[in-house]
C-alpha cells in the first residue's frame, strides 16, 4: 500500500505537473534569503510571542507518548494498552479543534486561546496519583482537547506577519514546532531514567503550565500589538 502510493505520487509529479525554472541560483542566494527571511520574521515582539505559544507547550505535551512503551509496562498491560495511550492524546486533539473549528465563531476561538493554553497540560498533574489505564486515557484526552488553543493562536499569527513574509513564517513555525517536539521527546526519556515515568510526566504538567502561564502573560502584554508589524518591515 504505502509502495503504490509513493509511485502515484511520482507519477503525478512526473506527469502532472510542468517543468519550471529554478526561482534561485545554488550560489547561497537562497539560503541568505530564508535567514533574511527568518531575522525579518523574528524581529517583531508579538510574533516571537506567538511562535513561542506554537512551539513549548509541545515541548511538554509529547511525554506521555514518548513514555507510553515503559507507562504501559508499569500497568502491567499489553500491547492493545499501548495503542490506546498513543491514540488517546491524538483523538481529544482532533475532538477539541473539531469541536472549536465548527462551533465557535472566530472571535471566541481568540477569547479561549490564553485560557486552553494555560490549562491545557493540568491533567498531566493526575499522573502523580499512580491512574490507571481507563483514568489515564481520559487525563491523556483532555489534554489532548485543549490543544484547540492553537485555533486563536493561528487567527493572532497570521494578522502579526506581514502577507509577503507569512509564507516564510509559516515555514519557520513549522519547521520550529517539529525541533522542539523532538527536544521535548528526548528530554522526557532522559527525566524518566532519572525521576520515572509517572513522576516525568507530572513534572511535564506542572513545568509546562508554568511556562504557558508565563507565555500567555506575555501575549497580553502584546495584544495590543496585533496585527501591527511594522518592525518586521525594516532590513
Amino acid at each position: 500500500m504505502t509502495v503504490g502510493t509513493f509511485l502515484a505520487s511520482a507519477a503525478i509529479l512526473r506527469l502532472g505537473t510542468r517543468r519550471r525554472p529554478a526561482r534561485s541560483r545554488a550560489d547561497g542566494t537562497l539560503v541568505r534569503d530564508s535567514l533574511k527571511g527568518a531575522r525579518l520574521v523574528l524581529a517583531d515582539r508579538r510574533v516571537r510571542v506567538l511562535l513561542l505559544l506554537t512551539w513549548i507547550p509541545p515541548v511538554f505535551s509529547v511525554a506521555p507518548e514518548a513514555l507510553a512503551a515503559p507507562y504501559t509496562d508499569e500497568l502491567g498491560a499489553g500491547p492493545i494498552a499501548l495503542g490506546l495511550l498513543m491514540c488517546a492524546l491524538p483523538v481529544g486533539t482532533i475532538a477539541g479543534e473539531l469541536y472549536a473549528g465548527s462551533r465557535l465563531r472566530p472571535a471566541a476561538r481568540e477569547r479561549v486561546a490564553l485560557p486552553l493554553v494555560c490549562l491545557t497540560l493540568l491533567p498531566y498533574l493526575g499522573f502523580a496519583l499512580r491512574p490507571g489505564l481507563a483514568v489515564s486515557l481520559l487525563l491523556l484526552s483532555v489534554s489532548g482537547a485543549g490543544t484547540a488553543y492553537t485555533l486563536g493562536v493561528d487567527q493572532w499569527f497570521v494578522r502579526a506577519v506581514p502577507e509577503e513574509l507569512r509564507g516564510r513564517a509559516m515555514t519557520l513555525l513549522t519547521a520550529g514546532l517539529m525541533t522542539f517536539q523532538g527536544v521535548g521527546t528526548a528530554l522526557a526519556g532522559v527525566a524518566a531514567e532519572l525521576a520515572g515515568v509517572r513522576a516525568t510526566v507530572a513534572g511535564a504538567g506542572a513545568l509546562g503550565t508554568l511556562c504557558c502561564l508565563l507565555l500567555a502573560r506575555e501575549a497580553r502584554r502584546t495584544e495590543s500589538r496585533d496585527g501591527a508589524a511594522q518592525d518586521m518591515t525594516g532590513g
